[in-house]
């Protein structure tokens, strides 16, 4: 085995001018070289973050957030995907070495690139996956009560919440909100920083999306309102767009809504899955506040058969935004697609019992999908995406 020379000389590389450092991160061209580069110390930590922020495109396609199980512990471990073309073309990930949060049980949700770690004594943190940097938000039980009186008492920490959404980015302010979707106990609430508990809103709610400057919800009904929260002692919610068009009730058919930001207007995106089977479709129709107060009676003017060159991101825990692929040209994606996440049973019919998929992919123009990612689905921790830049 070959020793080290008692004469060789360790460098210091944290003591490297700052202005050089800099000068190497605008260099590097891969997300992941950037991550890496990041991982060497506190100043380059500092150049890399900087770079990511204000550089190319082509290190702003989204992260795929994986929780593999841990054969030590026994428990998900988080795993992060690059999601290049030049790996997905291969049918492979390439695994990037971003923030491991240290607790072990812990339900994770991301929006707008930060990640929402709920643990097992529902403490609630935001979690900056590349910086480092780390949010305490007060305990997910401690809610100022409006409609309804909440328990927390027995209920899973993994499924008291089913999305978290911020209005913008603690990355680039402090003057932010963040909104959670209680998943069993209904209803969703929401939080400001210098606030000591949640705000509970009891309407029941299937997404959120914050769109010029508001909370929009969609309701189970297919009611679109808009949040209005400005007074926290009385949160309101006012219905503008009436009905979307959703299919009769039907045991067999599972219908979920998904409300999305893409290219300046605001999308509503309706799915439809029947039950035991691998047929699944979308409908995306655009949202129309310009008319607040009608009926949609004309849903042809309304319905988008061609997102272009976007691509449309949904999930489950994570908030659902797109990207303009042209403007992502490392991004394996061609536009016109819708890309989303799946729980363990939607992946079981979907993969027809094989489920080793991680995501699918839907292609608007002939309405066919296609699984992708051979990572088997972990029964109590779904994937989600971390939308860039991050």
């Amino acid at each position: 085995m070959a020793q080290t020379s008692p004469n060789r000389r360790v460098h210091d590389w944290s003591s490297l001018h700052q202005d050089i450092v800099d000068s190497i991160a605008k260099r590097i061209v891969s997300r992941a070289d950037l991550i890496a580069f990041a991982a060497v110390c506190k100043a380059w930590r500092s150049a890399a973050i900087k770079e990511y922020f204000t550089s190319r495109s082509t290190l702003k396609s989204p992260v795929l957030m994986i929780q593999a199980k841990n054969k030590e512990k026994g428990t998900p471990t988080p795993e992060f995907y690059n999601s290049s073309k030049s790996t997905w073309s291969k049918g492979t990930f390439h695994k990037l070495g971003l923030l491991a949060p240290k607790k072990t049980k812990q339900s994770f949700y991301s929006s707008l690139g930060w990640l929402v770690a709920v643990s097992a004594d529902l403490k609630v943190d935001l979690l900056h996956p590349l910086s480092h940097d780390q949010i305490e938000l007060p305990d997910i039980n401690k809610v100022r009560n409006h409609h309804q009186q909440q328990s927390f008492s027995g209920v899973p920490y993994e499924f008291i919440a089913s999305k978290f959404v911020l209005s913008s980015s603690p990355s680039w302010t402090c003057d932010y909100i963040v909104t959670v979707i209680y998943r069993i106990l209904g209803g969703w609430g929401f939080w400001r920083p210098g606030e000591d508990e949640w705000t509970s809103v009891g309407r029941n709610i299937m997404d959120l999306a914050y769109y010029k400057g508001q909370f929009y919800a969609v309701d189970f009904d297919g009611n679109i309102m808009v949040c209005e929260i400005a007074e926290p002692e009385q949160p309101k919610m006012r219905i503008v767009v009436p009905k979307v068009p959703m299919e009769p009730m039907c045991a067999s058919v599972d219908q979920s809504l998904y409300l999305v930001e893409s290219q300046g207007a605001l999308l509503v995106v309706l799915r439809l899955r029947q039950w035991f089977s691998s047929t699944t479709e979308f409908r995306v129709f655009n949202v129309p506040l310009e008319g607040r107060g009608k009926c949609w009676c004309h849903w042809s003017d309304l319905q988008v058969k061609n997102l272009g060159d976007s691509t449309l991101f949904l999930g489950r825990h994570n908030s659902s935004f797109s990207i303009e692929c042209k403007k992502n040209k490392n991004f394996v994606c061609l536009g016109n697609s819708i890309c989303f996440t799946v729980d363990f049973c939607e992946c079981l019919a979907l993969t027809n019992g094989d489920m080793d998929a991680s995501y699918f992919v839907f292609n608007m123009t002939d309405g066919k999908m296609k699984p992708c990612l051979g990572k088997r689905l972990n029964l109590r921790a779904p994937y989600l995406w971390i939308q860039a830049p991050f």
